[in-house]
């Protein structure tokens, strides 16, 4: 019985061993740039302004096809149910002079068939509408670059995130399990009369303390990776693993000294848009005066029509008659009673504006970019200070847990010092996440994110 259980769990070792080894390798790991890659192919919000400008380009090609021309074809088919009478004198057919008699003219049955061909000559607004058409297309591929932005700026920061939470919960667990043997090793001592209960009892509160802090933990580690996942647009089901670490991209900002300032306006994404927008209400202004212009178009019908008593026309000796007509047609407005004229004279208002706005966008991105900045050597500071704070604090946690084992320190100097370090771990990790938010910002103000 005991050689069989041992061989049980010996192949129960063997198989879990497998099943956790398939595990892991089936584990999809990213780096920060194959996830950001990942997010452009999936991400919701990607995805919409692709649909928008796969929208843009049809447009395109609506507006193209109104100039080519225009077939329609038509037929009816018909039966008068009563045929129309028409009086004509009746001295016409033999009768008294003053008389009308009763005439029906047409016969039952009826059907004709036409076909018309337009087509556009001249039209100020077709031509104004293919260039507005291309500039539609444009604002929707700068949109899209701009969601591109926006989804590598949120999966950065949901990937930092996950890394930063991590690294917190690394740092509560050394502690917890420094704390439990504390715990532990003050407990033995009170039970041989070498320490007071109060001891035991501080320790232990500082234990659930840090216990509760590790459950705080991991309950962050869970949702960061959960936004991580949703930003990727990356089922939340299914597990994933991240390939780098915070000293990949720590330890490149603090050797870097010296950042780049210089801002390319034409080519931030928020400067273009704004210079679109303004090219695509320069093309309203135009088709609003290309209004005063005359339409030319010319027309081609060709038609056969005929009527009889027999109610399958189509099977029925009748002739058919053609009836064909080509020519020109124009039209020129005259007086719209100065509405073009006051539209006009709005989009022009509205032009201004658009104006005022783009410069208003060129000094945002400056102030943004200096801000940006600003707010990037400010975190690199508290980064340093906060890292040499965390150190200066642990060497004082550590000393004084020595002296607590040594009978020296008391429970309330150990209680108070752990929360001191714990307390700084807490500003190092929030100026860590601090740094690199503001480094993702700073190259997102400078366009090159």
């Amino acid at each position: 019985m005991k050689n069989i259980l041992q061989i049980a769990s010996i192949v129960l070792l063997v198989f879990s061993s497998w099943s956790l080894k398939a595990q892991t390798e089936n584990l999809i790991k990213f780096s920060l740039q194959e996830a950001q890659n990942y997010a452009l192919e999936n991400s919701f919000m990607v995805k919409g302004s692709d649909y928008d400008l796969k929208v843009a380009k049809k447009k395109v090609w609506e507006a193209i096809s109104t100039g080519l021309p225009q077939v329609k074809a038509s037929a009816d088919y018909s039966k008068n149910l009563d045929i129309p009478v028409s009086l004509l004198p009746a001295e016409f057919f033999g009768g008294v002079a003053g008389e009308y008699t009763p005439v029906k003219f047409g016969q039952t049955f009826a059907s004709s068939a036409t076909i018309n061909v337009d087509q556009k000559i001249f039209d100020g607004s077709y031509i104004i509408g293919l260039g507005a058409a291309k500039i539609f297309v444009q604002l929707s591929q700068n949109t899209k670059i701009k969601s591109e932005i926006e989804v590598k700026d949120l999966v950065a920061q949901a990937y930092y995130n996950v890394l930063i939470a991590r690294e917190n919960y690394k740092t509560i667990e050394e502690n917890v399990t420094i704390t439990k043997k504390t715990h532990f090793e003050t407990k033995a001592y009170y039970e041989n009369g070498f320490r007071e209960e109060l001891d035991v009892d501080q320790v232990m509160l500082m234990l659930k303390r840090s216990e509760n802090q590790l459950s705080d933990a991991k309950r962050a580690i869970s949702n960061a990776l959960i936004m991580l996942k949703f930003s990727m647009g990356y089922e939340i089901e299914k597990e994933i693993e991240l390939k780098n670490n915070l000293e990949a991209f720590i330890n490149p900002l603090l050797i870097s000294k010296t950042e780049s300032t210089e801002l390319d306006l034409k080519n931030h994404i928020d400067y273009r848009i704004v210079s679109t927008q303004l090219k695509a209400q320069k093309l309203i202004i135009r088709n609003e005066q290309a209004g005063y212009l005359p339409n030319i178009s010319a027309f081609y019908s060709y038609g056969k029509n005929t009527s009889t008593d027999a109610s399958n026309v189509y099977k029925s000796n009748v002739p058919w008659f053609k009836s064909s007509m080509i020519g020109l047609k124009m039209s020129l407005p005259i007086f719209t009673g100065f509405n073009r004229r006051s539209k006009i004279k709005q989009e022009k208002i509205n032009y201004k504006k658009i104006e005022d706005l783009k410069y208003n966008t060129e000094q945002s991105l400056k102030k943004d970019l200096s801000i940006s900045y600003n707010s990037l050597v400010n975190a690199k500071d508290n980064y340093e200070n906060d890292f040499e704070g965390l150190e200066i604090a642990k060497r004082i946690y550590d000393r004084t847990l020595v002296k607590f084992n040594e009978g020296v320190a008391t429970s309330t100097e150990l209680s108070n010092n752990e929360q001191q370090y714990l307390n700084s771990h807490s500003a190092y990790i929030g100026s860590t996440l601090q740094l690199l938010n503001s480094k993702v910002a700073f190259d997102k103000a400078l366009g090159k994110l």
